[in-house]
C-alpha cells in the first residue's frame, strides 16, 4: 500500500479552543471519538502494521496519556473502532430496511445504502474489511461476529419474504454466509477500483446477489422490478 498522509478529522470532533464548560466525561468522549476516527483513517491509509500510536495521537490531536486512558494498546483501539463501525453500519442498514414496504424494497434500499456508505467512506471501509486480518486470531474472531450479524439480517429478510409469499421455499443452509461473503468481496473490489463505474457495478451486483439468495435462480427474474 502506498503511504499517504491521513485526512484531517472532521471539525465536529474538535474540542473548543480555550476555556469551556465541558465535563471530564464529555472531553474524554470527544477524545475517544477522535481517536476512533484516527484509527480508521490511519489504518485505512497506511495499513494496520505500519500505523503507530504516534500516528493516532497526532491525527486525533491528543496526548499519549489520553490515548492510554481510552485504550490498552493499538490492537484494542483498532478492535474498538472495528466493532463500533460495523455495529453502527448494520444498525443503520436495518433502519433503512425497516422503512421499506416490501422485502424487495428493503433489499433495494439496503443495497443502495451499502454502496453509498462505502462510496462516502472508502478509507474507513478499507480499514474494516482488509486490515482486520492483520490482527490474527483476535481479528478473525471480531470479523466472525460481524459476519454473523450480517447473516442474521439476511435470515430476517428471508423470513419476512416467506411470510409474504408462503409458496416461496426458505433459502438452503449456508445461503446467508454465501451472500454476505460475496457482498464483502464485491464492495472490496469497488473500493480497490475506486471509479464511478465500479461503484455502479457493485450496486447492481450486490442487489442481484441478495435477490439470488432470497429467491433462487428460478424466481429471480420475476422478482426484479
Amino acid at each position: 500500500m502506498t503511504e499517504r498522509e491521513p485526512a484531517a478529522l472532521p471539525a465536529r470532533r474538535k474540542l473548543p479552543k480555550g476555556p469551556h464548560n465541558l465535563s471530564r466525561d464529555e472531553v474524554a468522549g470527544t477524545q475517544r471519538a477522535r481517536l476512533i476516527d484516527a484509527v480508521l483513517e490511519n489504518t485505512g491509509t497506511r495499513g494496520y502494521v505500519a500505523t503507530t500510536i504516534g500516528h493516532l495521537t497526532a491525527t486525533a490531536g491528543v496526548s499519549r496519556t489520553s490515548f492510554y486512558e481510552q485504550f490498552t494498546d493499538k490492537q484494542d483501539a483498532f478492535l474498538t473502532a472495528y466493532r463500533q463501525t460495523t455495529a453502527e453500519f448494520i444498525a443503520q442498514g436495518v433502519a433503512v430496511a425497516a422503512e421499506a414496504a416490501t422485502p424487495l424494497d428493503a433489499v433495494t434500499a439496503c443495497c443502495d445504502f451499502l454502496v453509498d456508505y462505502v462510496h462516502r467512506r472508502p478509507t474507513a471501509v478499507r480499514a474494516v474489511l482488509l486490515e482486520i486480518y492483520a490482527l490474527g486470531d483476535a481479528g478473525l474472531e471480531a470479523r466472525e461476529t460481524t459476519l454473523r450479524a450480517g447473516e442474521a439480517v439476511f435470515d430476517r429478510t428471508a423470513k419476512w419474504l416467506c411470510a409474504t409469499d408462503p409458496a416461496l421455499p426458505a433459502p438452503p443452509p449456508f445461503t446467508a454466509r454465501t451472500v454476505v461473503a460475496a457482498t464483502i468481496e464485491l464492495i472490496t473490489q469497488a473500493i480497490w477500483n475506486a471509479t464511478e463505474d465500479a461503484y455502479g457495478q457493485a450496486r447492481e451486483a450486490v442487489r442481484y446477489t441478495w435477490l439470488l439468495g432470497l429467491f433462487g435462480h428460478q424466481g429471480i427474474d420475476a422478482s426484479r422490478p
